[in-house]
């Protein structure tokens, strides 16, 4: 599973929070907002960096979802 497959188990209104707290548009629907954090990915910020913009039960609850703990 890449970066982008695991984005896709959060939420919408998840995604939504994160980009607002990197500071990043939050307009548009659920794909645009993995993209835009793929593309954050992609341009070199870690992915820990990305992951500590969601909430802590957010990243729980998509790391439930594919079985990660």
């Amino acid at each position: 599973m890449n970066f982008e497959e695991f984005l896709q188990n959060f939420r919408s209104d998840d995604l939504s929070f994160a980009l607002k707290s990197l500071e990043l548009p939050t307009t548009g629907n659920k794909p645009d907002r993995v993209s835009r954090l793929v593309d954050l990915e992609k341009n070199g910020t870690e992915i820990k960096q990305i992951l500590r913009a969601f909430r802590l039960e957010d990243v729980r609850r998509a790391a439930k979802a594919v079985d990660l703990i």
